[in-house]
């Protein structure tokens, strides 16, 4: 199985290790499972002091990666646009790595429930639950 954690999993990850709430992914990394894309490690980086956004870029920017091509974007555009028309705003980036994680054939590990919206309009989202 394929997975790739979100933004607050890491978060938690980084700050917490093994014994915190996401240390279930020491054992997914043993087994060269994880898949990171560019919003969530630019969210990272975002987010992190400068002295420590090398040492970060060098832990993370090795795991493999859920590109997005052109059709990607697209799709991901055209889901925006459904869930805003049906009344709903989520971050146009939580699309973006929805769409990613599709793409690679992967399960999203979040604690984000706007990934649950996103998934009424993108059904081949596969959250994962411990």
């Amino acid at each position: 199985m394929k997975l790739l954690p979100d933004t607050s999993i890491w978060v938690d990850y980084l700050r917490e290790g093994a014994s915190g709430a996401a240390g279930a992914l020491d054992g997914h990394l043993d087994q060269e499972s994880v898949l990171v894309c560019g919003p969530v490690l630019a969210e990272l980086l975002a987010g992190t002091a400068s002295d420590r956004r090398d040492d970060l870029w060098l832990a993370l920017g090795n795991l493999s990666w859920a590109e997005l091509d052109h059709a990607s974007w697209r799709k991901a555009g055209e889901i925006a646009n459904d869930l805003r028309r049906s009344g709903r705003s989520v971050p146009l980036t939580d699309v973006v790595i929805a769409v990613a994680c599709v793409g690679a054939g992967a399960s999203l590990w979040t604690r984000d429930r706007d990934f649950d919206a996103i998934r009424d309009v993108l059904p081949e989202l596969e959250l994962y639950t411990q």
